[in-house]
């Protein structure tokens, strides 16, 4: 796979999977760079920026989704440090797993899509 084929495939792969789920928070990511090698570098955007849980959205949300994408071999955020150990245990934790928006349920009459972690058909 070419390096632009990669980068359109990591562009897609934000756009639709990652930064509707940002929205619904008031964030989002931009890419910073991604390197020949296949490391991409990300930066959290509006409220994500301040968000207590920025290691959590960015190991189990992005990271996971992102090294999904061939050649791409890591994942980093500016100002998120997760050890590699952390990431791995993560990685085991959650394999099976993955994010979903969803909207919900009339019953709770409310706009706003709810995010939820599902368990992937195997």
């Amino acid at each position: 796979m070419s390096a632009s084929t990669r980068d359109i495939q990591v562009e897609q792969v934000i756009d639709c999977d990652v930064r509707p789920i940002l929205k619904v928070h008031g964030g989002g990511v931009q890419i910073v760079k991604i390197t020949e090698d296949g490391c991409i570098q990300l930066e959290f955007e509006g409220a994500c920026r301040g968000c207590a849980f920025q290691s959590v959205t960015f190991a189990l949300a992005i990271r996971r989704r992102l090294l999904e994408v061939p050649g791409i071999s890591d994942v980093t955020m500016k100002g998120v440090k997760v050890s590699s150990i952390a990431l791995e245990r993560i990685s085991e934790f959650y394999q099976g797993y993955s994010f979903q928006m969803k909207q919900p349920p009339a019953s709770l009459n409310k706009r706003i899509p709810m995010i939820e972690l599902v368990a992937e058909k195997s």
